[in-house]
């Protein structure tokens, strides 16, 4: 039941994705020379391995202290997340831990996490 209500979060998000202006950005590192780099949620649904909640495909892009865009990488970098105990992110095969206590805009991994497994549901 968790994974069909988690399926029908993703696809909403989805399903708003397409119909803003951009990709949902989940996490945003900011720099010294006021740039700043949005990691987002260009696409997702649920995952092939039983172990994960959900594979999802990341972009970054790079704007000026304006907030004009600099750099858009081209590359789609796949992630899965597992939602339940222990909170995990699988980047290039390698899982990553996730500390579900950690604060937001702390760690890109645990806020991609958050996006994903604590949406609110209605």
């Amino acid at each position: 039941m968790r994974r069909i209500l988690l399926s029908l979060i993703l696809c909403t998000q989805h399903a708003s994705m397409s119909f803003a202006s951009g990709p949902a950005v989940f996490y945003t590192a900011s720099f010294g020379d006021n740039r700043s780099v949005d990691l987002s949620l260009a696409e997702g649904g649920p995952a092939r391995d039983p172990a994960f909640d959900f594979e999802v495909v990341i972009t970054l892009t790079e704007f000026d202290g304006g907030g004009a865009e600099l750099y858009r990488d081209g590359g789609r970098h796949r992630a899965s997340v597992r939602c339940f105990s222990p909170a995990v992110v699988r980047v290039n095969s390698v899982n990553y831990m996730v500390d579900v206590s950690t604060r937001p805009g702390t760690d890109w991994k645990h806020d991609l996490w958050a996006a994903l497994c604590t949406a609110p549901v209605s």
